[in-house]
């Protein structure tokens, strides 16, 4: 089998990196990434297969819902094959392996400094080859819903859930990637299967390499790997979206656990309406500019705050973003979550009434560059950013150049339609 099209190169000269990417005969995605000098050699193989992606269609037919948690679920039995577990295959190589699940997405990976490419043929092997029974679905249903309880006893992963939940009406985003042990006890090996058919097809992946390898000898082998199984032909799935209407489900949630002190998260949703490729990318950066210029360390806000005991070191503030919603969070441990979120709206509507100071912007729009120049020194870092810009269909290397565009007008003209009050919902948890 062959390569499809033409390959492109996705690169950046501020950040010195260069990703060659072409589409092979099986619809996958392949990626290289060459480090020169590093030692260490990273590869993951990851399907755009999240826990929001809940309902969808097959050539037109009729729709299907799927159980929280089942992206979660088989990313737990891709690793069980028929004769031994695939992390024991990698341990043998002296690899470190790993998998996790996200909103968007989930990723099977290693990491090594020898013995590169028979860690990717067993890389792409096992996650080509499942191995579902009656019997391990059963018993990883049990393991799975240890997991769920261990998070539902963590305080700082419920305020979060809490918020989310708080936040939206109807997005999936809100659900637990984990699911519930209600919601996982109906995950069958037949429906393990059907999903890995549909959204483990090639054409619903990427694999991608970093590290200091010939480029050559990778697509020849990624090519071989690829050619080994006939997946079918592409299953021709349509993702069935979930509208978020304006305004938060809940003003407040408030929850009572084991805690030293009260822990709060203070979140403003977000709905981007036809936004895609450069121009989401683009509000992703300007949010979090604003947040870092109103809440971040190094301005007068958090001293402030930070003098009058009000927060600690806990305390940041963050945007998340997904093809269709958004949220930026703020909070921490904090011994008044009344005053602290009074005097938070209070500064939200004065600098909404003042501007943002152009000084600030462009030092927290320095410190992005900065920060992005060192974090692309990781092998984790690069993988991770490009498979979650190809999942919202963006270019992961046009963040240095749009960083560089943003200014104190972006920033404000930001700040007039959003983190309005009509979008704020909070999450409590308090000691009991």
């Amino acid at each position: 089998m062959t390569w499809i099209g033409d390959e492109k190169i996705l690169e950046n000269s501020t950040l010195g990196e260069r990703v060659v990417e072409r589409t092979h005969g099986s619809g996958a995605t392949v990626a290289f990434c060459r480090k020169p000098g590093y030692l260490r050699r990273y590869a993951c193989f990851s399907t755009h297969f999240g826990s929001v992606d809940d309902r969808y269609r097959l050539g037109g037919g009729d729709e299907i819902s799927l159980p929280d948690g089942v992206a979660h679920f088989l990313e737990h039995k891709m690793f069980e094959g028929p004769e031994e577990d695939a992390f024991l295959q990698f341990s043998r190589f002296g690899a470190q392996p790993n998998a996790f699940t996200t909103y968007l997405g989930t990723t099977y990976l290693f990491s090594c400094t020898d013995h590169f490419y028979p860690c990717l043929d067993h890389l792409v092997r096992f996650v080509q080859t499942p191995h579902f029974t009656t019997e391990n679905v059963e018993k990883e249903k049990g393991i799975i819903g240890q997991e769920i309880r261990m998070y539902d006893d963590r305080p700082g992963w419920q305020v979060y859930l809490n918020l989310l939940t708080g936040l939206y009406k109807q997005h999936p985003i809100a659900k637990e990637i984990l699911g519930t042990e209600e919601t996982i006890a109906g995950i069958t090996p037949e429906l393990l299967q059907e999903c890995w058919r549909v959204f483990y097809h090639p054409s619903n992946m990427i694999l991608l390499a970093v590290g200091d390898e010939d480029e050559n000898q990778f697509f020849e082998a990624a090519s071989r790997l690829l050619s080994e199984r006939d997946m079918g032909p592409d299953p021709a799935v349509e993702m069935i979206r979930t509208v978020e209407d304006p305004g938060p489900a809940t003003r407040e949630r408030r929850e009572s656990m084991q805690v030293s002190r009260p822990k709060i998260l203070i979140g403003w949703k977000d709905i981007h309406d036809g936004l895609s490729g450069r121009e989401l990318m683009r509000k992703e950066l300007v949010s979090e500019v604003l947040l870092e210029c109103i809440f971040g360390q190094s301005g007068t806000l958090f001293e402030d705050l930070y003098q009058r005991g009000l927060i600690d070191d806990s305390f940041g503030a963050t945007y998340q973003i997904h093809p269709d919603v958004g949220h930026s969070m703020i909070g921490g441990d904090v011994p008044d979550p009344d005053a602290l979120l009074e005097v938070v709206t209070q500064e939200i509507e004065r600098v909404r009434n003042t501007g943002i100071d152009p000084t600030d912007v462009e030092r927290q729009r320095r410190s992005a560059i900065g920060y992005l120049l060192k974090a692309f020194n990781s092998l984790e870092h690069i993988a991770g950013t490009y498979c979650g810009a190809r999942f919202l269909d963006t270019n992961p290397f046009e963040v240095v150049d749009l960083l560089s565009e943003i200014g104190p007008d972006d920033i404000n003209q930001r700040l007039q339609g959003y983190l309005l009050p009509d979008e704020m919902s909070c999450s409590l948890v308090v000691p009991g």
